[in-house]
Order: C-alpha cells, then structure tokens, then sequence
C-alpha cells in the first residue's frame, strides 16, 4: 500500500505541534493538519499561560508526571531559545479555616508529587505579600509565566526544519481504517479530498472526542465525550499590578484551580477564569456573569482590587472530560490498538496542565509512534 504520509497529527495547538517537533524526521512523511487558519487558536492561545508546578494531581497520574517533567523542561526551553518567561512563584491562599484544611491537603498532595512547595507563616506572607490577605498560604516556587505564542513558534519551526509539512485551513472530516493504516478525509480551500497515512495521532483539542468517534470509538463506552468549560478573564486597571510580586491562586475547587492572578510576562494583571459549562463555543465575554466573579475567594484576599477596577476582556474554552459536578478526570494518551486501532494514538482531555506539560507530551508520544512504525 502507497502512503501518503507515515505519521498526520490532527491539530497545531502546542501539544500537536511539541509531538509533531519530537517525531518529524528526514525521511518520514509527517503532516500537522489545523482547521483554523495558524496554530494554538483555542485552547492553547487562550489560558493563563501558567508554568504549572504540579501541586493539584493525583499522585502517578499522567497530569502528575507529564506536569513535573514539563515545567523543568520549559525552564530549560526558555533558557535555551530565549523564550520570554518569569520564574515568579506563586502562593496558595487559605481565606476561612475551611480554606485552610483543604490547602493543607493540597500542599501535602503537591509535596507527594515532587512539587517543591513551602508553607508559609503569617508574617513570611506578610513579607512576600503584604498586600495579600489570607489565613494560610504557601509558596511554589517553581510555579511561572511563559509567552506560550513564542513556544509554539518555536516548536512549528522545528517541525517544518525536519521536514514536516503543517497545514492550515484544513478539517478532518472522515476517518476510516485501513488494513495497515487509515484514510483521512479533509475540507480544505480548494476543496474535499483524502490521503493514506500509517500513524494517526488526534490533538483535536476541544473536538478529539468527535475525531475518536470518526475512528470507531463509542466515545460514551470510552468516557471520551468532552464537556466545554468556559472561562472569562477581567482585565485589572488602576496599577494594581505593582500591588502584587507573584501569582496568587484560591484554593482550588472542584473541578478547576478557581480564579486567580493572572500576569503576562510583561507584567500585565487579570483576574480570572470565572468558569462555567457551555454547549458552544462563544469567546465574548458574558458580563452579566460578574457577581460570581465578584464573590470568588480570591477577591477576599485582594482586598484592594475594587469591582470598578475589572473589565471584561477574553475568554477561553477548556475541553473537560468531567461532566459538571463530577470529580477530576487525568489525561487520555494511549494507542487505541486494544480497541482495534492499531496506529491510532488518543490524546483526548488535554486540558490544564497541557501548555506545562506539552514537551513531556512531545516526548511521550513520541516513543509510543517509535514503536508502533
């Protein structure tokens, strides 16, 4: 059989394009297919671009593992390449005594993981952030910024320099199997057309379930079907950023790390994500929505952040596999071979920590397709 192409990832956010630079070589045909028009558009491009330090996972969870190992490897990255970042640290905040049972849970969760965490006393939280209000709090200092716009630059340049081609405008929009391969069908400008390909990996992001189901996974047996979480970020006015040294983040609820600081590597405040699930994809920002914002934890350890300070300004889409109301869920990253799927390799519920840990993700899946071709 004459293939067109020996490995096609679908999907230039950062985690598609970090596997595509791991697995692209001279010799192999690799093709980056995206639907949107440049890479990293959706969830990639709008986040808080947070270099996590893996506090919040389950102990051996792949979030745990690929998070520890991605945060050194994005420091290292950045040093390297000269990608603008901040190695700021970031503290957790307790505001009630309740707070601050579940943040001590949370320390002890980040310090079995291998997080290099320190709690903190009143009077070091004093001194760090005196303008932050807390009952407990304490300090990752491996936590950081990156300008994830410049990483998945620089991981698309070293795709193409290994000759891998990545192509935008261009949706998937059939998949079937073959006997030592798939055919992928796709829609692009000039068009409908379809190709061979020996290895296909899905980094569809917010649209990997309905990939998975184009492949002949019953994504509700699988526990694949995604749940859209919308999150909204207000811009802060009024020089509130030079109030702050670090990141500030609430403790974290039950399905997300809660609104928090958010800073650029230039130093620019928002306050954000106010969460909530959506059945479409909508990125204005709702602004009826703001009390709850208003009434979030981490306003009450900010006190000199007023309402009048917050404007509206981006939102973002976080593809969840936990429906609402349920607990967290670790990434899905597996070849499908035991679903009769050989070459199919699943990335599905790549969500926070996914910019952090996406070199880790790179490398990962990069083995799993040395061994399959």
């Amino acid at each position: 059989m004459t293939y067109k192409a020996d490995v096609t990832i679908i999907g230039a956010g950062v985690v598609g394009l970090s596997i595509a630079s791991q697995v692209a070589k001279t010799g192999r045909k690799v093709f980056v297919l995206e639907r949107n028009a440049s890479f990293g558009q959706e969830q990639s491009s709008r986040n808080s671009e947070v270099i996590h330090a893996g506090v919040y996972y389950t102990k051996d969870s792949l979030k745990a593992k690929l998070c520890l190992e991605g945060n050194a490897l994005l420091y290292e990255l950045c040093e390297k390449i000269g990608i603008a970042y901040r190695k700021c640290g970031k503290l957790l905040v307790a505001t009630s005594e309740m707070e601050a049972q579940n943040l001590e849970r949370l320390f002890e969760i980040g310090r079995n993981n291998g997080a290099p965490l320190k709690m903190l006393s009143r009077k070091e939280l004093a001194r760090l952030e005196p303008n932050v209000r807390a009952t407990s709090s304490f300090l990752s200092p491996t936590t950081g910024i990156i300008d994830s716009h410049t990483l998945m630059g620089y991981f698309q340049a070293q795709a193409r320099e290994k000759e891998a081609q990545i192509v935008y405008r261009t949706e998937v929009i059939d998949i079937a199997k073959l006997s030592d391969g798939y055919e992928v069908k796709v829609t692009d400008p000039s068009g409908i057309s379809t190709f061979k390909t020996r290895v296909l990996v899905n980094c569809a992001g917010l649209y990997s379930d309905r990939m998975s189901q184009m492949a002949g996974i019953d994504i509700q047996k699988a526990n694949y079907k995604l749940h859209w979480l919308k999150g909204e970020y207000y811009s802060v006015s009024g020089g509130k950023n030079k109030m702050i040294n670090r990141l500030i983040y609430p403790v974290p609820g039950a399905v997300s790390v809660g609104v928090h600081v958010c800073f650029d590597v230039n130093w620019r405040l928002r306050l954000g994500p106010h969460l909530y699930y959506v059945n479409e994809k909508s990125y204005n920002v709702d602004d009826s929505r703001r009390e709850g914002f208003l009434v979030s934890s981490m306003m009450k350890a900010l006190p000199f952040i007023q309402p009048s300070d917050l404007e509206p300004e981006s939102s973002g889409i976080l593809a969840m596999l936990q429906a609402e109301g349920e607990g967290l869920k670790d990434f899905v990253i597996r070849h499908e071979k035991d679903r009769g799927l050989p070459g199919f390799v699943n990335l599905v519920g790549i969500e926070s920590p996914g910019l952090t840990s996406s070199p880790a993700i790179g490398r990962y899946v990069g083995r799993m397709i040395e061994g399959i071709l």
